[in-house]
């Protein structure tokens, strides 16, 4: 391992004087560990060097390290800090580990002094599954040195009973058991519990009051903190190095609390271990969560739930509609935009610059996974369920820089932010707006889906905000009624935490909701308000409430109807009642798309082809007119790189036989849309099998239908 004790230290000096260099690393190695940390004062946010932080943990009596468990930048960084104190200390360090129980102590110690193997001691240890990645190095290290470990944490076994049987199991101990639990059980503060109780906010499990002293909690803490107590006064003159998970040493709660109730003349120093993608420019707002806070690269992590992971850069494109500036100074309210499941950000931003026009910037940030609809369009999806909290995570962080950049570079006014999302997206929205550290923002979310796994996440208490103000934060929510009693406590818990929540008394009358969302969005930027429908002549569209792309150019319809024809359409998943409706039209003419710009075209960089396909029952003129279309050619006529072929159905015409003239041509790149507003799925499966001999031979585009054209004005 390399130690960067000796950073620009005397070795290096000889070996630039000499000529020399160092040996290359292995190409596998992972980079010099002082070029994946940056070390931070806890308390002033001031950068501090190695030899300064190495000095102030050689100070103190004992040094708790709280650590993400399954991070391997932490575990390199906690190795280096241990041997590190093991040569300023003489060897007088004794070294705590969260990751056995109290119950294994004579085997580790067999171990330790060479009176059994590896294999044997491991079969008593009961030890972590990631122990030969994370923490081997440490007892190694200790094995050879000849110095003491000793395994922190309450013995399971007995954990299990108390859960089981109750806390009288500690009155009726053996001699052998009373020997690995504390001497006392001490009480953390309401502040402690508080933090608890909001990291497992939403689980049944959830610690009573009249529970806590003997909760796992409790008795992991008391365990810790009675090790640490035990090994100072077993071995005078050692500190005491313990290596924990973060939460159990965070805010100096936890074992650092119950130890200092058991010893408080002794000095004790906190660091906290934080990976992220770039720690040098990483930053944390509120109290201070330690002495020290260390931000190591987020790297490579070890095994949890039988998965193993790397970290790996990456981006998230987003959609931006900057209006024109009005008079070079006064600046725009911005709308960020997170779309429904299914669609992507073109689509939000087609849907949101129509409503608001130039009167305000728009972001529509992409949704952070795609995959294909069973109508074969590309769609996105913001989490999935066993990924739901780091989902959530990485949309808050893409928001957060999206925000940042737009307002270093443009016009955008950062205190007259809005968010608005629908479905899923209306659950990331409620998410951002409770989670964000940086942004003023007004959210609305309308109708949010699969949102029950929400209050498993903990809210960001308004006590560890410190002297460093939380952004204004505002919440309003349309929700069916029948959601009511789900969201009604989860409100207050985000007003607890200083976020203004308020339902939306909207009207379920299908015409309205359209302008109801819309007139939310505009009240949240400060807009003026958008034209009532209720007089217009009603219409309507039904649509599949499986089809969220049918869904989407439906509601675009119905906004261009709107403008074009002073009509109000309601899109809905049956026919509605009210008998004074009528269906709005939704056929598609070949004549509609004649005029440049009308036609879809083929997506790619060097263009490609356009090819329409014509439905079975199409009228015969109807298809001599796509015909007559297809030789003219407009997507042609406005660029050489963009072409349009019909395939009719006919013999010598069908699709695969369009798509194999095509490849013969050494036309490989192909947009497949059928002539109908939208295509159900079946006939795109149908579709995508008939031409599947040609897929690895060229580049397929799907588009299920042409119903987001705009129609002729």
């Amino acid at each position: 391992m390399t130690v960067p004790a000796k950073i620009g230290g005397p070795l290096m000096l000889v070996l630039c004087a000499t000529g020399f260099a160092e040996p290359p690393s292995p190409r596998w190695h992972a980079p010099p560990l002082q070029r994946s940390i940056s070390i931070r004062d806890g308390h002033t946010g001031q950068d501090v060097d190695w030899e300064a932080l190495l000095e102030a943990l050689a100070q103190a009596d004992a040094v708790f390290l709280g650590e993400q468990h399954t991070d391997e930048t932490s575990h390199r960084l906690q190795w280096a800090i241990y041997e590190e104190l093991l040569a300023r200390r003489q060897q007088r360090v004794v070294l705590g580990l969260e990751m056995f129980e109290r119950d294994t102590q004579d085997p580790l110690d067999a171990y330790l002094a060479g009176e059994i193997d590896e294999r044997t001691w491991l079969a008593q240890a009961r030890p972590w599954p990631n122990y030969a990645t994370a923490y081997r190095p440490l007892i190694e290290t200790a094995r050879r040195a000849g110095v003491p470990v000793v395994a922190a944490n309450f013995p399971r076994p007995l954990r299990m009973r108390i859960a089981r049987e109750g806390p009288q199991v500690l009155e009726d101990l053996s001699d052998e058991e009373r020997q690995h639990v504390p001497e006392r059980l001490l009480p953390q503060p309401d502040a402690y519990w508080r933090r608890v109780d909001n990291a497992m906010r939403g689980h049944a499990a959830r610690i009573q009051p009249e529970d806590r002293l003997h909760s796992t909690q409790s008795l992991w803490d008391n365990a810790m903190a009675d090790t640490a107590a035990r090994a100072l006064d077993d071995h005078p003159d050692h500190s005491v190095l313990f290596i924990n998970g973060d939460f159990h040493s965070a805010y100096g709660e936890g074992a650092v609390y119950l130890l200092r109730q058991r010893k408080p003349q002794i000095a004790i120093t906190t660091v906290s271990l934080v990976p992220v993608a770039n720690p040098s420019v990483a930053d944390w707002k509120g109290l201070p969560v330690a002495d020290f806070v260390v931000f190591v690269e987020d790297r490579a992590r070890d095994p949890q739930d039988g998965a193993w992971s790397v970290a790996i850069p990456s981006s998230l494109d987003y959609q931006f509609h900057q209006p024109a500036e009005r008079d070079g100074q006064s600046k725009l309210p911005l709308l960020i935009v997170l779309v429904e499941e299914g669609l992507m950000a073109r689509d939000g931003m087609d849907m949101w610059r129509e409503r608001l026009g130039e009167q305000a910037a728009i972001a529509v940030l992409e949704p952070l996974h795609r995959q294909q609809q069973p109508d074969r369009s590309r769609g996105g999806r913001w989490f999935w369920p066993d990924s739901f909290a780091s989902d959530l995570q990485r949309a808050l962080q893409a928001c957060e820089r999206m925000w940042a950049y737009l307002c270093r570079h443009f016009p955008v006014d950062p205190e007259r932010v809005a968010i608005v999302g629908r479905g899923t997206g209306a659950t990331v929205a409620a998410a951002i707006a409770v989670r964000t550290q940086r942004i003023d923002v007004r959210a609305v979310a309308w109708l949010p889906e699969q949102f029950a796994q929400l209050n498993d996440l903990p809210l960001p208490l308004p006590e560890l905000w410190g002297e460093v103000p939380p952004p204004e934060r505002s919440l309003v929510m349309a929700i069916n009624e029948a959601d009511r009693p789900w969201w009604e406590p989860e409100w207050q818990a985000y007003r607890e935490v200083g976020v203004d929540t308020r339902p939306l008394d909207w009207d379920p009358d299908p015409w309205q909701q359209e302008p109801q969302l819309e007139q939310a969005v505009r009240d949240a930027l400060g807009l003026p308000a958008c034209d009532s429908p209720l007089e217009r002549p009603r219409f309507y569209l039904v649509v599949s409430p499986e089809a969220p792309r049918e869904r989407h150019w439906a509601r675009r319809h119905a906004q261009w109807a709107a403008v074009q024809h002073g009509a109000a359409v309601a899109v809905v998943d049956e026919t509605p009642e009210d008998p004074a409706a009528e269906a709005w039209p939704t056929e598609v003419h070949a004549d509609q798309f004649a005029a440049p710009g009308r036609l879809p075209r083929c997506p790619g960089p060097f263009g490609g082809t356009t090819v329409i396909v014509l439905p079975p029952e199409l009228s015969e003129a109807e298809r001599q007119a796509w015909q007559d279309l297809e030789r003219e050619d407009p997507l042609a006529a406005a660029s050489r790189f963009h072409r349009l072929r019909v395939a009719t159905g006919l013999p010598g015409h069908t699709l695969p036989e369009v798509l194999a003239r095509l490849k013969s041509e050494d036309r490989r790149n192909v947009l497949i849309v059928p002539a109908v507003f939208y295509a159900e799925a079946s006939w795109m499966r149908e579709l995508d099998h008939s031409v599947r001999e040609l897929r690895d031979a060229m580049t397929l585009h799907w588009r299920p239908g042409l119903g987001g054209v705009r129609p002729a004005d």
